[in-house]
């Protein structure tokens, strides 16, 4: 994935349809963050044993942390957001390991409860304000548009990675004629 942010007004805004879905996927991040909320203190102290359940929690933020990190914050750092993450996390796990025997710490417990709630944190947050705004292309622009509201100054856009978005928006444009 390399980041081409496009001047502003090069992609069209999305329509009813299309800002329903970013709506829709903000209040399900604002689920997935209570959700995670609710099992905070149990998570901390055992999160190994609750990763199974959390298996489909985890999907998201791992096949789409690049992007929410290098199009929200408007650098290319590559692969690396999620590979440092990675990493972080593992060194963690053994680092309890090596001390206590079992790799099942609170650190990891609350390193990753935090990964996971500033991850459906600014994607919810990301895609409420973007079916607000009708921020066109990608989601993750979203508060950069906010900020060149309030700021005055314009914002780059980019085009969604995600297919789902970008096909509801494609075809919602085709069936308005535009």
């Amino acid at each position: 994935m390399s980041l081409e942010l496009l001047e502003q007004g090069t992609l069209s805004r999305p329509g009813s349809i299309g800002r329903m879905a970013r709506l829709s996927l903000g209040l399900f991040c604002t689920y997935a963050l209570w959700e995670i909320t609710n099992i905070a203190a149990d998570f901390i102290e055992q999160p190994i044993r609750y990763l199974p359940n959390l298996s489909l929690m985890l999907v998201a933020p791992i096949c789409i942390f690049n992007y929410v990190i290098n199009i929200g914050y408007s650098k290319d750092w590559h692969r690396y957001p999620l590979i440092v993450s990675l990493v972080f996390f593992v060194v963690i796990a053994l680092g309890g390991y090596v001390i206590n025997g079992d790799a099942n710490s609170t650190l990891l417990g609350i390193a990753l409860l935090a990964w996971l709630g500033y991850f459906f944190s600014h994607l919810g947050v990301s895609f409420l304000i973007a079916a607000v705004l009708a921020t066109p292309g990608c989601e993750m622009r979203a508060i950069p548009e906010l900020f060149g509201k309030i700021t005055g100054k314009a914002s780059n856009e980019h085009h969604c990675p995600v297919s789902i978005i970008s096909g509801i928006d494609n075809w919602e444009r085709k069936r308005r004629g535009k």
